[in-house]
C-alpha cells in the first residue's frame, strides 16, 4: 500500500512542472503577435541612436603592448587623451542625454504627431552636428598623437584604426537595420 501511494505522489509531483509550463501559452507566454517581446509589449521606433565612433588616443592606449609604446611615448598619449577628454566629455553627455531623451519612440504601427516628428528630426541634426564636432577633436589629436610613434608604430596604429573603423561602420549598419532606418 505503501508503494501505491508513494508511486501515486511520484506520478502528481511529475506532472505539476508539465502543467505549470502548459500555463506559459503559445510561445513561452510572450504571445503569438508579439514574439520576442513580453506580453502586451509594442514595438516602437527606437527614437534617436548615437552612431558609434572610433577614438583613436582610446586604442592607442588599449594596445600600448601591442604598439610597444616607450614610457615617455605613453605619458604624452595619456596627457593628450587627457585634454581630448575634457573637451569631448561636455558634448558626449549632451548626446546621452538626447538620446535619453528619445530613448524609445512611438508605436511602429501608430503614426507620430508632426511635433514628435520635428523634434525627433532636429534631436538627430543635434546628434550629427555634435558628433562631427566630437570626430574633428578627435582627428585633430590623432595626428598629433600619430605624430609621437615610430614608423613602424605608426603603421600598426593605422591597421588598428582602419579595423576598429570597420567594426563601428559594421555595428552602425546593424543599428540602423534593425531599427528600421536603412543606412
Amino acid at each position: 500500500m505503501r508503494v501505491l501511494w508513494a508511486s501515486a505522489w511520484l506520478f502528481v509531483f511529475g506532472l505539476l512542472p508539465c502543467a505549470a509550463f502548459a500555463q506559459r501559452g503559445i510561445m513561452g507566454g510572450r504571445g503569438a503577435l508579439t514574439p520576442g517581446r513580453g506580453p502586451g509589449s509594442l514595438s516602437r521606433d527606437a527614437g534617436v541612436q548615437i552612431p558609434k565612433y572610433v577614438n583613436s588616443l582610446n586604442l592607442l592606449i588599449e594596445h600600448r603592448q601591442d604598439l610597444s609604446l616607450a614610457d615617455s611615448q605613453f605619458v604624452r598619449l595619456l596627457t593628450l587623451k587627457r585634454a581630448l577628454d575634457s573637451t569631448n566629455v561636455p558634448l558626449l553627455r549632451k548626446l546621452d542625454s538626447v538620446q535619453r531623451v528619445y530613448k524609445s519612440g512611438v508605436p511602429i504601427f501608430s503614426e507620430p504627431s508632426a511635433a514628435r516628428r520635428d523634434s525627433i528630426a532636429s534631436a538627430r541634426s543635434f546628434v550629427n552636428e555634435t558628433l562631427g564636432v566630437v570626430r574633428n577633436n578627435i582627428g585633430a589629436s590623432r595626428e598629433t598623437a600619430f605624430g609621437i610613434l615610430t614608423p613602424e608604430q605608426l603603421t600598426k596604429a593605422r591597421d588598428l584604426q582602419e579595423k576598429a573603423e570597420r567594426a563601428a561602420a559594421a555595428e552602425n549598419e546593424r543599428n540602423a537595420r534593425s531599427t528600421g532606418r536603412g543606412g
